[in-house]
């Protein structure tokens, strides 16, 4: 069945906005390459309606979010509707500046109501101008409403800048604007990562800050921390303490995780409460305490849903156990449940990554049959799997079966299909479409960048990846560590010790700190290179900053001190490598901790 058979006429709407980018062809690669590493697909041709691989249509600027789009959906005319619409796909192209003079402009004729001025906040903090999104929200001559700072608490919360967020709420409040539920959750959320956030305990902090500021919590956000004392190690005590504070500390009625606990204050478990323990048991490999707890369900009452089955196949195929997964998609409809979209892709990354292509795409045939429609994810799966086996050629008919469906190529499944050009050597292909994606709406991140940076460098083609890592920068995407890592380890080897410094300086100038990786790699370029004193110069400012020389390190350094043992040492004054006064030419040995054998030879030789 093909892909573009199942839902007709969708492709001439997505693609009659705006020209299509050009889409390399794949010329390399010869019929000898296009065989996986385990069984050749055979019915991948019926997904696809057209040999061609040269273009890919741009899909259409993004639709109205909730983020973007005012409660009840309306309130203005087609002319402001039309300027919204403007300034969504101006910042989706990465022309703020442009969509804020539209703004501007309408606004100085009377023209600008709150989903415009909502447009242009969302279209900021997508940009990653959250500075820019922040004082529009606080400014904005309407009266604002929650999707007004919805953008801005979501993008906080992203980068872990959690007070900030609630701080917002407290803005919203002196502007007569109610923040809404989600909100809470978004922030409790970002409160549990054990990234940014700092955990449960940081949950449990900001959940008591919510119900302080006056917020009506509800059982999804308590549970929600429950969640994660459970996930992450959490004693029982503390959940279960949580538990017995919900309706005196936060104003919410207790929906309890722990089946005794529930049993002795008389609150009988509902579907919420099992989905919650059922994942928990899923992602902690626990599947024969999920049978009993299934077990206890028909003891309660409730009846399994699409959300618990869809948990316990993502556990089952993440242990391997994919007839099992298979057999449990094929019962659910005897229980009641058609299998949706999230289940059916659960099952195919997982034969995906088995690299069992023909039972795959034998469930692509079923969902078709069962009138189930891929979506982003379902393709981005298939994306991934066809270039880990090396055939591009097909990734890039899938990218044109994508609009055809409704679907819209994102970061995701542009940086896929250039690392799998990477992989075949095809690094032309993997510029190129690099530089098209900003023209179809996508901004390229730093992971995509890198991956293109790292191929430049395998090709020794270093004046491109400079040229290619100061676009990067001038397009507001910030290097990191592995970026500058990925070039300095290329600059090392080649024995351009003196550009791989110049480098480090840059990631400084960056606002991005050396790491160990750095470090080591430029130490073992400079020994290599007989430069002794410099690479001791720098294992000096690595001690400094508080950084411990690893084994690597002290190898590299032993190398570089033996084979200049004939020959005179000389001491550096004066400045250090990166300028700065005091630099000297050996380290201060006592800075560092009981010294292995190998070391303590080092220290006497310098």
């Amino acid at each position: 069945m093909s892909l573009a058979a199942s839902q007709p006429n969708q492709s001439p709407m997505l693609t009659s906005l705006l020209p299509p980018p050009t889409v390399p062809v794949v010329s390399k690669l010869s019929s000898a390459s296009a065989s996986p590493k385990t069984a050749k697909p055979t019915r991948l041709a019926a997904l696809s309606t057209s040999t061609s691989a040269t273009a890919l249509a741009l899909a259409p600027a993004p639709a109205a979010t909730s983020d973007d789009a005012p409660p009840g959906g309306g309130g203005e005319g087609a002319g402001a509707g039309r300027l919204s619409a403007l300034i969504r796909s101006l910042c989706a192209a990465g022309r703020t500046a442009e969509a804020a003079r539209a703004l501007s402009a309408a606004a100085a004729r009377g023209g600008a109501g709150v989903v415009a001025y909502n447009a242009m906040v969302s279209g900021y903090c997508r940009a990653g101008q959250l500075a820019s999104a922040r004082r529009l929200a606080a400014s904005v001559p309407v009266p604002p409403n929650a999707y007004t700072y919805f953008p801005v608490v979501r993008a906080l919360c992203a980068r872990g800048r959690i007070a900030d967020a609630l701080s917002v709420l407290d803005e919203m409040r002196r502007r007569g604007c109610a923040p809404i539920p989600p909100m809470y959750h978004v922030i409790l959320e970002a409160a549990c990562s054990r990234g940014g956030g700092g955990g449960f305990r940081s949950a449990v902090r900001v959940l008591q800050d919510l119900h302080g500021r006056g917020c009506a919590l509800d059982v999804g956000n308590c549970n929600l921390v429950l969640n994660a004392v459970c996930d992450q190690g959490g004693s029982v005590d503390e959940a279960l303490r949580l538990l017995r504070d919900l309706p005196t500390s936060f104003g919410c009625d207790p929906d309890v995780d722990l089946m005794e606990e529930m049993v002795r204050v008389g609150c009988p478990p509902n579907v919420v409460t099992f989905n919650t323990l059922i994942g928990y048991l899923c992602r902690n490999g626990l599947f024969e305490r999920v049978h009993q707890v299934l077990a206890q369900m028909v003891d309660h009452g409730c009846t399994p849903d699409i959300r618990m089955y869809a948990t316990v196949l993502d556990g089952v195929c993440k242990e391997g156990h994919l007839e099992v997964a298979h057999e449990i998609l094929d019962r659910m409809p005897s229980y009641g449940l058609k299998p949706n979209v999230v289940c059916y892709n659960t099952v195919l990354k997982g034969l995906c990554s088995a690299e069992r292509w023909e039972q795959a795409e034998e469930l692509l045939a079923e969902m078709f049959d069962n009138d189930c429609p891929l979506d982003d994810v379902t393709f981005n799966i298939l994306v991934d799997f066809f270039c880990q086996n090396g055939l591009v050629y097909r990734v890039i008919e899938l990218l044109e079966q994508m609009l055809e469906h409704g679907c819209v190529p994102d970061v995701i499944t542009y940086t896929t299909v250039i690392n799998g050009f990477c992989k075949e050597g095809l690094i032309d292909e993997a510029v190129m479409l690099l530089k098209s994606m900003a023209a179809c709406g996508c901004r390229p991140n730093t992971i995509s960048y890198t991956i293109v940076l790292k191929g430049l460098c395998s090709a020794e083609r270093w004046v491109d990846a400079e040229d290619l890592m100061s676009q990067m920068i001038e397009q507001g995407c910030s290097p990191n560590p592995v970026t500058f890592n990925t070039v300095i380890n290329f600059l090392c080897k080649k024995g351009l010790v003196e550009q791989a410094i110049e480098l480090l300086k840059q990631m400084l100038l960056n606002g991005c700190s050396p790491d160990l990786i750095s470090y080591s790699t430029v130490i073992d370029g400079l020994g290599k290179a007989g430069k002794t004193d410099e690479a001791l110069e720098l294992l000096n400012v690595m001690v400094n900053k508080g950084m411990s020389p690893n084994t690597i390190i002290y190898s590299s350094i032993a190398s570089a001190l033996s084979k200049e043992v004939e020959q005179p040492r000389r001491k550096v004054g004066g400045v250090d490598i990166f300028g700065n006064p005091g630099g000297f030419g050996y380290c201060d040995c006592d800075s560092v901790a009981e010294p292995s054998p190998a070391q303590s030879d080092l220290y006497a030789k310098s």
